[in-house]
């Protein structure tokens, strides 16, 4: 499960944008299942260190791998940045980056 140890090292690697990532999603109801949700809170409460390996897992592969994650923009296929994240899967539904976005509703006008 390659993707699950590349998923935790970025998010321990960027630790702000994701939480805010989170929360986004907290407050928008996206977490269906009660585990992930309590594991979601407490990573925004105590920090990821404070996971388990067993936590980590469920939180990854039930929460964020299921439809709430995606690696690279559709376009450039650049790294998908948290803060793009949430616009891209669930508002533009379009898997874009910002800017990728941005030049594409430019060539549209």
């Amino acid at each position: 499960m390659m993707q699950i140890e590349e998923l935790k090292v970025r998010i321990k690697s960027e630790p702000s944008t994701f939480i805010s990532y989170l929360e986004k999603l907290i407050k928008t109801n996206k977490f269906d299942d009660g585990e992930v949700l309590e594991i979601a809170i407490l990573m925004i409460k105590y920090g990821s260190d404070k996971l388990s390996d067993e936590q980590w897992a469920i939180f990854l592969v039930n929460g964020i791998l299921c439809d709430k994650y995606i690696d690279q923009c559709d376009s450039c296929s650049e790294q998908m940045p948290w803060s793009n994240m949430y616009s891209a899967i669930f508002i533009n539904q379009d898997y874009l980056c910002a800017n990728c976005r941005y030049m594409e509703n430019k060539i549209k006008v």
